[in-house]
């Protein structure tokens, strides 16, 4: 197959090139024109939120890497830079209540997102009232029903799923106005989402997403094409790697920093890029790249499939990298 066949059948497929990224003036790739470049934005599918391409990922900020003060630090510049999208879990160590403070000083100018795992109705609220209080504030943008292929968290989804299970709360959350969109997320077994799918409250998804993964996973194809048909909105994770189950992870070839945030930022229907932030230099970087981002050429695209299959060639243990099954 050459590469103008392999582009048209992915294309065909719905899983690349989406529409152009709002281009901007500044040419330079260093962390300083992440000051002079305006952040550009998605609309997050059926929710018509505009959202920042760049999403701020939270789960550093529970470590003993980021203090009370580095993550103030981080989200104010995160505004500063227009970068709106914050996402945080309640199981990201004591990362919601480091937050706390800043979430409430900045509320009116970001599009907070969090989430739960468990799987019952009473659970989920036990999460909802704890986040509301770590995060200083009386509601929450959007609430993700967390790792929906952890068979071990939601051995039995249609549970999850109904009325007396994580669903129904947050549809209760959202009718009182403590949340005002519901997701789901997850790393692994794709064919899950289709059952969520079915359940037409789920706003938004967010799922493992990057140029390795999509040999495997493959997210792109198998579940955001019947999405994007109902017009969710679809946030990338993992998107320079990050972690696996027992937090093993990889991280993407240094090289390939600004092409793995591209080919995220390229493929269709998706609306923001959610990375981990571990500082303010990190979040310039990041927010430099996405400012700039064009879409991947039909040559850079083909490229970079290739190449992710010869990372996957040579790191077998990436084939699972986010946990069993792929399909």
């Amino acid at each position: 197959m050459n590469r103008r066949e392999f582009i048209k059948g992915t294309v065909a497929a719905g899983g690349m090139l989406a529409l152009p990224i709002t281009r901007v003036a500044s040419e330079t790739t260093d962390v300083s024109s992440a000051v002079k470049a305006k952040m550009p934005q998605g609309i997050l599918g059926r929710t018509g939120e505009k959202v920042s391409r760049l999403g701020v990922g939270c789960w550093i900020f529970g470590t003993e890497r980021m203090s009370v003060d580095d993550s103030a630090a981080t989200l104010h510049r995160a505004v500063e830079l227009g970068v709106t999208y914050i996402d945080t879990a309640p199981n990201y160590g004591n990362a919601e209540e480091k937050m706390g403070q800043t979430i409430k000083e900045i509320r009116d100018k970001i599009f907070l997102v969090t989430k739960t795992e468990e799987p019952s109705y009473e659970g989920t609220w036990r999460l909802l009232r704890q986040s509301l209080k770590r995060l200083q504030t009386d509601r929450l943008d959007l609430v993700h029903i967390h790792s929906i292929g952890s068979e071990d968290i939601f051995a039995d989804l249609n549970f999850a799923l109904g009325d007396k299970g994580a669903l129904g709360a947050l549809r209760e959350a959202k009718k009182q106005g403590v949340i005002r969109f519901i997701g789901a997320s997850g790393h692994h077994y794709p064919s899950r989402f289709h059952r969520v799918l079915e359940y037409h409250e789920i706003d938004v998804l967010m799922n493992a997403v990057n140029f390795v993964a999509q040999h495997t996973y493959d997210f792109e194809n198998k579940v955001w094409c019947r999405a994007r048909q109902q017009n969710l909105g679809l946030a990338a994770m993992k998107v320079l790697g990050g972690a696996g189950p027992g937090g093993k992870g990889f991280q993407l070839p240094e090289e390939c920093y600004e092409l793995a945030i591209r080919y995220a930022l390229s493929i269709a229907g998706v609306s923001c890029a959610v990375i981990g932030m571990g500082g303010v230099a990190e979040l310039e970087r990041a927010a430099a790249t996405v400012a700039k981002a064009q879409p991947l050429s039909e040559e850079e695209t083909f490229d970079l499939y290739r190449r992710g299959m010869d990372l996957l060639t040579g790191n077998p243990s990436w084939h699972t990298l986010y946990g069993r099954p792929v399909t």
